[in-house]
């Protein structure tokens, strides 16, 4: 919460700094067919994607944009010479916004967004073999998910197709874990049943958005 609120009033000294200096009506936002991506700067000190998501927006109109994250990890965990586990997720979540008139600079938006993921998981040693999750215990689970956020944020063009912004928004999620399939010599063969989660929760990005417009 600390980050989100410095980096509100990072984007806040920026505005009326810019805002301060201008001597003209020159329109800095994007254009109707204008492509954006960004990062998002967290710490004052670290860049990242936002929420591990590469984002993109499709600027239909100069109100309207249509908006993509994709995500794609990968995790590979040598336990010693004769176990390993595996994960590997994608997450796509397209969406759409719309913007409102704000100023010359300011852009604040509404928006819904659709996340879709997917997460397989395997552990394997000399005597043991899972697909469903890296553990015995279950841990890192795999897991199929979809939701639905609402979103409200605001870009800020400091100059020329280059902008900053904060982002925040709520929404629910659905997961569906995977079955365990274990494959023991000692134990024999065994199926551990998979279990669905629904949760509802708020999120902010904790940071500034970095992005640009080409």
């Amino acid at each position: 919460m600390k980050r989100i609120f410095i980096a509100f009033a990072l984007l806040l000294a920026t505005v009326f700094s810019v805002q301060a200096q201008d001597s003209d009506n020159t329109y800095y936002k994007p254009n109707t067919g204008a492509l954006t991506t960004e990062v998002l700067f967290t710490d004052f000190a670290r860049i990242s994607l936002n929420n591990g998501l590469v984002r993109g927006r499709y600027f239909l109109t100069e109100q309207s944009a249509l908006r993509l994250g994709l995500g794609i990890d990968y995790n590979y965990n040598q336990i010693n010479d004769e176990a390993h586990s595996t994960s590997v997720g994608i997450t796509l979540a397209p969406g759409i916004e719309k913007h409102f008139n704000g100023t010359n600079r300011l852009s604040p938006y509404v928006g819904l967004e659709l996340p879709l993921s997917i997460r397989a998981s395997s552990y394997d040693d000399e005597d043991l073999s899972i697909t469903g999750a890296t553990d015995f215990n279950g841990d890192g689970r795999g897991y199929i998910g979809a939701g639905l956020n609402a979103v409200a944020g605001v870009d800020f063009y400091f100059v020329k197709n280059f902008y900053v912004g904060l982002e925040i928004g709520a929404g629910i999620n659905y997961r569906k874990f995977s079955d365990m399939e274990i494959s023991s010599d000692v134990a024999g063969n065994s199926r551990r049943q998979g279990f669905s989660n629904l949760d509802f929760s708020q999120f902010a990005n904790g940071g500034l958005r970095i992005g640009f417009a080409f």
